[in-house]
């Protein structure tokens, strides 16, 4: 329960940190998505774009800095996980659409729970608010690549 309370404060940091995600946020990972594809590479390259950029600020230098810049990111990334996933819902058919939305709960679980495990490392430190956000942030760009995958998937039949 603490582990929770503290990822709850580390997101709390986050909303009173200098930082709010720009509108040409997106456009970076969103054109990197697209270059990566059109080079037929890797689009786990993407993760990182505006999160690591940020921390080289001097804002993002402190550990509230970082949370927000992370955190930055992980919007980004969530956006474009929800529209892949209802975009992908609506081409499948109910037994497949079933599958995926089971999938997805498990997957948030999944999630909360790998993201909590610093916590119990780190008792009280500082750090493990920066490693809860960016494991925030990697599993929800690892995520919305896969979804993005299945969406192209289900697209191109």
């Amino acid at each position: 329960m603490k582990a929770l309370k503290a990822l709850a404060l580390a997101c709390g940091l986050a909303l009173s940190a200098p930082y709010a995600a720009a509108a040409d946020d997106a456009s970076v990972i969103t054109t990197c998505l697209r270059e990566q594809a059109e080079k037929s590479k890797d689009a786990h390259a993407c993760i990182g774009r505006v999160a690591e950029p940020c921390m080289e600020t001097p804002d993002g230098q402190s550990t509230p800095g970082m949370v927000a810049c992370s955190q930055r990111e992980t919007k980004i990334w969530d956006g474009l996980l929800n529209e892949a996933y209802q975009r992908l819902l609506k081409g499948l058919k109910p037994e497949a659409a079933e599958d995926v939305r089971k999938a997805q709960r498990i997957w948030l679980t999944l999630r909360d729970a790998d993201c909590r495990v610093p916590y119990y490392f780190y008792n009280g430190g500082t750090i493990v608010q920066v490693l809860g956000a960016g494991c925030l942030l990697d599993h929800t760009a690892e995520r919305a690549i896969l979804i993005r995958s299945w969406r192209d998937m289900a697209e191109e039949r």
